[in-house]
C-alpha cells in the first residue's frame, strides 16, 4: 500500500534508487541532488512499505511562486495513481501558493501528460524543443 508524507525522511540510497529505477539516469550527481531535495521549500513523498517510489518537489518564494522541480515514479510502479496522489498532496500542501510552474526540458510532452496536467488545472504556456512550461494560478489574493 502506498503511503504519501510531506517529510524528508529519505536516505541518499533512497534516492539513488528511485532516481535510477527508469530508462535514463536524470541525475549524475547524486549526492547534490540529496542536498537539493533536503532543500526544497515543498518535498511530497510515496512509499511501498519501506521503498521510496514517487517524490514532488518544489522551490520558491515562499507563497506566491513554487517552481516544481520534477514529478518522479519509481518505473516498477506503473499506472498506480503514485503521480496524481503525489500531485493532489503537493497541491494541498501548497494550498497558500498562488502561481504554480512546471517546466520541464523533456518530459510532460506526451499526450498524456498533457491531458493529466489539463485536468489537474495546469495550463500550457509554452513549448518549443528545449523546454515546456505549465502554470497552475490559482489566483490567491494576499
Amino acid at each position: 500500500m502506498v503511503t504519501i508524507s510531506t517529510g524528508k525522511d529519505m536516505s541518499l540510497e533512497d534516492i539513488v534508487e528511485l532516481y535510477t529505477s527508469g530508462d535514463e539516469g536524470l541525475y549524475t550527481d547524486y549526492d547534490e541532488l540529496y542536498k537539493s531535495i533536503l532543500n526544497s521549500d515543498y518535498c511530497i513523498t510515496a512509499r511501498d512499505q519501506d521503498r521510496l517510489v514517487g517524490i514532488i518537489r518544489s522551490n520558491g518564494d515562499g507563497n506566491i511562486n513554487q517552481y516544481i522541480a520534477e514529478i518522479v515514479m519509481h518505473a516498477g510502479c506503473p499506472t498506480q495513481g503514485i503521480g496524481s496522489k503525489l500531485l493532489d498532496a503537493y497541491l494541498d500542501t501548497a494550498a497558500d501558493v498562488s502561481k504554480i510552474y512546471i517546466l520541464s526540458h523533456g518530459h510532460y510532452r506526451t499526450s498524456f501528460s498533457k491531458t493529466w496536467l489539463q485536468y489537474k488545472g495546469f495550463k500550457l504556456l509554452a513549448e518549443n524543443d528545449s523546454i515546456i512550461l505549465y502554470l497552475l494560478d490559482r489566483k490567491i489574493k494576499y
